[in-house]
């Protein structure tokens, strides 16, 4: 494995980690007023990190290895436009789509809880969130690496 699939793997694995404990204070923690002021988010935010690095971190940073490859392929044909964004999106949410699943195998959590709708629309919209600021952060990277094979 090279480096920039380790950093693109890790990359992925901590903004993995980091949507996911956002999105888990906003969708669940304040509506049920788990939080008893607004400043409280963020170290609830900080501390759902904990509860997420494994399973977020773990995933999102072999679909940072894979993804990178996916698109250091497609780059190739399709350039640095928004085609790029359109397909990292989506490969982003199809590779994504697959953590319910992961999470399911590996047995972690409640049996069957991220089985259900909302288990790959939040994993969806993580992965799509994910991929697209991967590739508008490291497009120039992906241009160089491109240019040298």
């Amino acid at each position: 494995m090279t480096a920039t699939a380790f950093a693109a793997g890790a990359f992925c694995a901590s903004v993995a980690t980091l949507i996911s404990s956002i999105l888990i204070v906003m969708l669940w923690a304040a509506p049920a007023h788990a939080l008893k002021h607004w400043y409280d988010a963020p170290q609830a935010v900080a501390v759902m990190c904990l509860f997420t690095l494994i399973p977020a971190g773990t995933f999102g940073f072999a679909c940072g290895v894979f993804g990178r490859s996916y698109l250091l392929l497609r780059s190739r044909f399709v350039g640095f436009g928004m085609r790029l964004l359109v397909e990292a999106a989506f490969f982003g949410i199809l590779l994504a789509s697959l953590f319910p699943l992961f999470h399911a195998l590996i047995g972690w959590g409640p049996k069957g809880d991220w089985l259900n709708w909302r288990g790959f629309v939040f994993s969806a919209a993580v992965g799509c969130t994910t991929s697209l600021l991967y590739v508008a952060i490291f497009r120039n990277s992906l241009r160089r690496e491109n240019s040298l094979s």
